[in-house]
């Protein structure tokens, strides 16, 4: 299963989905680290992580999908 992480440097967010999460993108962008954007991972250790790298104040796991 693939995970993706959700950065949002504007809102200072960054959220952990599961790839069937309605709220991942069907066409996704990839944006560069700095301005933040989709991010996809193999597997969830390697995807937790990234959230906890990711330099947000925020982070939270999906309520949607409850990754």
């Amino acid at each position: 299963m693939i995970y993706w992480v959700h950065i949002a440097r504007s809102i200072d967010r960054a959220v952990l989905h599961r790839e069937r999460c309605s709220e991942v993108p069907s066409n996704y962008t990839r944006s560069d680290f700095w301005e933040g954007g989709w991010f996809d991972y193999p597997d969830k250790e390697r995807a937790l992580v990234a959230l906890e790298q990711s330099g947000t104040t925020l982070q939270m796991k999906c309520t949607l999908c409850r990754p």
